[in-house]
């Protein structure tokens, strides 16, 4: 036993002196070892693939986007109580754009009418009209949110936050809103459809291109 215990004390001292030698050299031209943490933490997504629910067929011709910017400042007050105990004002500001769009699925037989010697054509489209206001939510945000102390309190003991719902929808209502009293989008999507048809059958040998609108706004 006492030659044993030498020996095992070489070998010790022999390992040690090895594994400095290598964190040295590690040290010195910035080699680490991966090693693998079994304990470590990873995020496995267990989710079930989407599942299609149905197909649409879409013939609406984007022609003109317009983006806007929208400050909402909404007011939430209880009469005869003074809002620093009572109510809630919140600044937001909202930002998304509003599509002029034209239906070619509206268009009949009849609305293209060739000439007899294939040189002019002529085609009768609806009118564009606005598309559903789509707010962008990440270039959106609340500036400011002020509450009264009851409702500071109630929103701790019930652990619930701001509903913004609301703000949305008014954003989206106030572009639609600006659209319609511009129309510079309108305007700027037959202008761009116009053209676009113009391109189109030019380049099949069309020398007249004729583009009218059904309903004169």
């Amino acid at each position: 036993m006492l030659r044993v215990r030498p020996r095992i004390t070489r070998l010790f001292l022999v390992l040690v002196g090895a594994v400095l030698v290598f964190a040295g050299i590690g040290f010195v031209s910035g080699w680490r070892p991966s090693l693998t943490n079994p304990f470590g933490r990873e995020t496995i997504d267990r989710s079930p693939p989407a599942v299609l629910r149905s197909l649409t067929d879409l013939s609406d011709y984007h022609a003109a986007s317009a983006h806007f910017e929208v400050v909402v400042d909404l007011a939430d007050e209880t009469k005869f109580i003074p809002a620093a105990l009572r109510g809630e004002r919140t600044l937001f500001v909202g930002v998304g754009s509003v599509d002029a769009v034209v239906d070619f699925g509206k268009i009949d037989k009849n609305a293209v009418t060739v000439s007899e010697d294939r040189r002019t054509v002529s085609v009768r489209l609806p009118v564009p009209t606005l598309s559903e206001p789509k707010v962008d939510p990440e270039h959106s945000y609340v500036v400011a949110r002020q509450k009264g102390v009851l409702d500071r309190i109630g929103g701790f003991l019930s652990g619930s936050a701001s509903d913004d719902r609301q703000l949305y929808v008014i954003t989206a209502d106030r572009m639609t809103q600006a659209a319609k009293t511009d129309g510079s989008v309108l305007t700027l999507a037959e202008r761009n459809t116009t053209g676009m048809l113009r391109g189109l059958f030019s380049a099949v040998g069309f020398t007249t291109v004729n583009v009218s609108y059904a309903d004169a706004r």
